[in-house]
């Protein structure tokens, strides 16, 4: 009588030892067993990926299509005019007389909305901006409601939009040039603004010229006040 111990047969534990040999065989042709070297060579790849991978991103950023993004932020200088009407500055703002005041606006908006395959779309929009020259205080204006139009015969060569924002203006103190064109002023008034930008077809970037405008919307902030300003600056999608 055979009074071997119980086990697995013989030509399963000759398939367990020929896999074992396969992979010993294999992890040594992957690895430096010298002394001192102990490193896998797959380890040598990772510099050459985290190289790569966020130059991947950025090209995936720059191919995606102007439809394709939701954010963009704007940056501008303008400085302040003196014409008594946005009219008059909207129809010839290179010709428009300006006074010795400046502000730089940084603006954050998002597209909530697009209509027309694309060709309209709303958006909502936050700025900061800072004045200074005659003045210097802060200034805060909430856009909830930008109209964009973004279609255009000539958009296949130069991509252009057109856009018209209507929201609040509040600075922290009551503006001196407000009051000294205007007879008097207040922190909060109705704040709108008028934009055009061009730019590379299909790319993140473009100039923007904006009228920046603060209103009193024919007395219901104030009797008197307000300001316009012609900007420009530079807008970036993303």
């Amino acid at each position: 009588m055979n009074w071997r111990k119980p086990g697995r047969p013989r030509h399963h534990r000759l398939v367990t030892e020929l896999h074992l040999r396969g992979i010993l065989k294999h992890s040594r042709q992957g690895v430096d067993w010298r002394p001192g070297t102990l490193q896998t060579r797959s380890r040598s790849r990772w510099p050459t990926i985290i190289t790569l991978l966020p130059l991947a991103l950025l090209a995936r950023v720059e191919a995606a299509s102007a439809e394709d993004r939701e954010w963009a932020a704007t940056v501008y200088v303008a400085q302040i005019s003196g014409e008594e009407g946005w009219e008059d500055v909207m129809v010839n703002p290179a010709g428009s007389s300006y006074v010795d005041d400046y502000l730089v606006v940084a603006a954050l908006s998002s597209t909530y909305a697009r209509y027309g395959d694309g060709a309209l779309q709303l958006e909502a929009e936050g700025q900061v901006a800072y004045n200074f020259g005659e003045q210097h205080h802060w200034e805060f204006n909430a856009v909830p409601i930008v109209a964009r139009w973004q279609k255009f015969p000539w958009n296949r060569t130069l991509a252009t939009s057109a856009a018209f924002g209507l929201g609040l203006s509040y600075a922290t103190e009551v503006p001196e040039i407000e009051v000294e064109l205007e007879g008097e002023s207040a922190k909060l008034l109705i704040y709108w603004m008028a934009e055009i930008t061009a730019g590379p077809v299909d790319g993140p970037w473009a100039v923007s010229l904006r009228l920046h405008h603060r209103s009193v919307a024919y007395g219901l902030f104030a009797d008197e006040g307000g300001m316009n300003g012609v900007g420009l600056g530079l807008r970036y999608h993303f």
